[in-house]
Order: structure tokens, then sequence, then C-alpha cells
């Protein structure tokens, strides 16, 4: 038993059990890097935990861009059939894809599913961000969710496995890399794993961004901002909602600069 056991137990019957099944074509389109807390993360790899040949195929093989979006990674849960060799252990993300009420949510990359049949009950958007919150109070159990300027509330996956299996010499993805190490125990398994995203690279950015922000050096950071958000695709739409906010209040500081 493991030390997240208590959580997936919540996150099993108080969230994904909440959400109605939707009938998928297995047309494979919107199968990408899915974003995910770090006890989704866990939780779905786990499912894998007794089929170790298995789980160090996936974790070894080489993802190719996806075909429908190339500037993102192929999900590598995927199987040739286009289904989904986790897919009782799937995370939130994937669960409501293809629900309408995705259409309407403002995310960095829009994939929304055109091909979901109609379903009898339809997840509200008051829902959604229930289940979030939810979500978001089992993580902060276990680390601290918003710890600027990192804001680690999800990445894809390819994005966890860089922090589980790479050196990445910030504190909270220390923590986060001994706390997944632990309860996944698949220490054979680091040497396997030869496909890292540019993570690293976009934190140095983000700590330069926060940086020039703090010294109030307003001019260069628009820019800035535009190249952690869009020159990182495989890492997914990390930092996007924070580097939304950023962008909004540097807008107020331009207004702020005409008035005065």
């Amino acid at each position: 038993m493991g030390i997240l056991f208590s959580a997936y137990r919540v996150l099993r019957d108080e969230v994904y059990r909440k959400i109605p099944e939707i009938s998928c074509q297995a047309c494979g389109q919107c199968c990408v890097s899915p974003h995910m807390t770090m006890i989704e993360f866990c939780y779905m790899v786990t499912f894998l935990r007794d089929k170790p040949d298995y789980l160090t195929y996936i974790i070894s093989r080489m993802v190719p861009n996806h075909s429908y979006y190339p500037n993102l990674l192929t999900c590598r849960f995927q199987t040739p059939d286009n289904l989904c060799s986790i897919y009782p252990n799937r995370p939130l993300a994937c669960r409501l894809h293809g629900h309408p009420v995705m259409s309407n949510v403002n995310e960095q990359y829009r994939i929304y599913c055109q091909k979901a049949r109609p379903i009898d009950r339809q997840v509200s958007m008051d829902e959604v961000h229930c289940m979030l919150d939810r979500i978001a109070e089992l993580n902060q159990g276990y680390y601290s969710y918003y710890t600027p300027p990192y804001w680690i509330s999800g990445l894809n996956t390819e994005s966890w496995l860089t922090v589980l299996f790479t050196e990445i010499p910030k504190h909270v993805f220390r923590l986060l890399r001994k706390i997944m190490s632990r309860e996944l125990d698949i220490q054979h398994i680091p040497t396997m794993f030869n496909q890292p995203v540019h993570l690293q690279d976009k934190l140095v950015l983000i700590d330069r961004f926060q940086s020039e922000f703090s010294c109030g050096n307003y001019q260069v950071l628009g820019a800035l901002l535009e190249e952690i958000q869009h020159h990182f695709p495989e890492t997914g739409a990390y930092y996007f909602f924070e580097a939304e906010m950023y962008r909004m209040a540097l807008e107020e500081k331009k207004v702020q600069a005409l008035i005065s």
C-alpha cells in the first residue's frame, strides 16, 4: 500500500465516478500527452505497476509528434489500435474530453472532440471547477501546490516523467520527485527513459521573467512571456494560466503609464 492510497480512493470515488461516460470512437485524434496533477500521474502509473515489462516499454518508447497537432506529443499510453492502456486510471483531462462543457474552456491548446455522441447528462462548468478544487486539495496535502514562481498545478505526462527521471535543481521538483519515487517504486526504470522535454530550459526563462518583473523592467516582459508560452510545446500548457495572469498585469502597467 503506497503513501497516496487514501488520496487515490478520494480521487476515484469523489471525482472520477461523478463524470458520465461518453462514447468514444477510438479515432485517436485527441490523444495528446494529457495534463494532470502529481497524484493523478501516480494513480495512472500504478495501473501498470503489476505489468513491469509493459511499463518499461511504455516509459522507454520514443513518442512521435501528434499527427493532428504536430507541435504536441502523442500520448505514450495510446495503443496501436487507438485505445488507452491505462483507461481505468486515466486522469481528469481525459475523462472530461468529449464533454460539451470542455468546448468552452479557454486552454492554450484547444483540443476538443467533435465526434462525441450526445450524452444523457451534461457536466456543468461549476462541476468541473468543483472537481478541480477537490483534486487541488488532495495535492496540497503532499506539497505546496502554488509555490511561486513555478505554480505547480499540473504538468503533462512527458513533463512528469522528466521530473521523475531527471535532475531538476529546484526544491519543489526535488520534493515532487521524492514523493513520486517513493510511491511508484520503479527505480529499475530510470535508465530506460530517453525522451525528457525541455522543462529545465522553460524554468530558466520563468526565473528570468520573475526577476525582470520584480525589477520593473516591463519593456522586455512581453516578448519573454511569449517565448515561455509558445516555444516549449512538448511541455504542454504548463504555466499557461500564470502567464495569462502576468499578461493582464503587464497590460495594466501599460495603461497606468499612459495615464501618468
